[in-house]
């Protein structure tokens, strides 16, 4: 059975057609995009001949205004984009440019802590709230399992504290923007009677991959320049002890040698 039956080319480059492998009735259109060698397939979602023709017009109006404003043309899921960077990556390896460890450690962090925050979303649609809110997330879902994945075990007043800070720097956020305060963070203990809490250290290296892939969008033309994120979100919790030179011996005083 033909995949496009009762095809009518309305102009060059944009046809309508119904589909042959399904049931339904529906009208179809498949607009090719200029200077490029891909197609757009939409459903026009009506059986009727002259108001499918009308919104095929329609629709190859609405992606010429795209293409020339600069707006993303296909929408696909963050999962698909992010799987195609692990592709590149892979590739790379390949060739020599970077380590072979490299896209196994990217790989977990893709289809680990990354798709479950932003697997299912549309990569358009993730802006400065949703790369902004990953630390907090991370901290109250993304723990994973002990001394792995850069899990600190704490106790649960310290863990507490951190997780207040990091509520009072979100609210700061939401309220300059203007958008619905989400709860406090409330941290509890696990069966091991201890919290087990992110590094800053893990959070940063998850969201430069992340950035790297929101970077890899915009090159792709799947979403607009201004979602490139390569500004991280400051992190101050869990920092090391101040470094002070006191009790570090220090070297004799030497004369300098002088030639007569």
């Amino acid at each position: 059975m033909a995949f496009v039956t009762e095809k009518e080319e309305l102009k060059p480059g944009l046809i309508l057609f119904r589909r042959g492998d399904v049931d339904h009735r529906m009208w179809y259109c498949r607009m090719k995009m200029p200077k490029a060698d891909r197609y757009k397939t939409v459903s026009l979602k009506t059986t009727d001949r002259e108001a499918a023709r009308e919104r095929a017009f329609d629709q190859d109006a609405d992606v010429r205004f795209r293409i020339k404003h600069d707006v993303p043309v296909f929408n696909r899921p963050f999962r698909d984009v992010a799987h195609e960077y692990l592709l590149t990556q892979e590739a790379r390896a390949k060739r020599g440019e970077i380590s072979v460890a490299r896209p196994k450690k990217l790989r977990a962090v893709i289809e680990g802590t990354l798709d479950r925050y932003a697997g299912s979303t549309q990569v358009h649609l993730i802006g400065d709230e949703r790369w902004g809110g990953y630390p907090a997330w991370r901290r109250e879902n993304g723990a994973g399992r002990h001394r792995r994945n850069g899990v600190r075990e704490v106790s649960a007043d310290t863990a507490q504290i951190f997780a207040d800070h990091e509520a009072e720097r979100r609210t700061k956020v939401q309220q300059t923007l203007g958008i619905r305060v989400l709860k406090p963070i409330e941290v509890k203990p696990s069966k091991e009677r201890v919290i087990p809490f992110i590094s800053d250290s893990t959070i940063r290296f998850e969201m430069s991959i992340f950035g790297a892939i929101m970077n890899y969008a915009v090159k792709k033309r799947y979403v607009p320049a201004s979602q490139r994120f390569d500004e991280r979100p400051k992190l101050k919790t869990m920092r090391r002890d101040e470094f002070t030179l006191e009790g570090i011996p220090q070297a004799p005083h030497r004369r300098p040698q002088v030639d007569w």
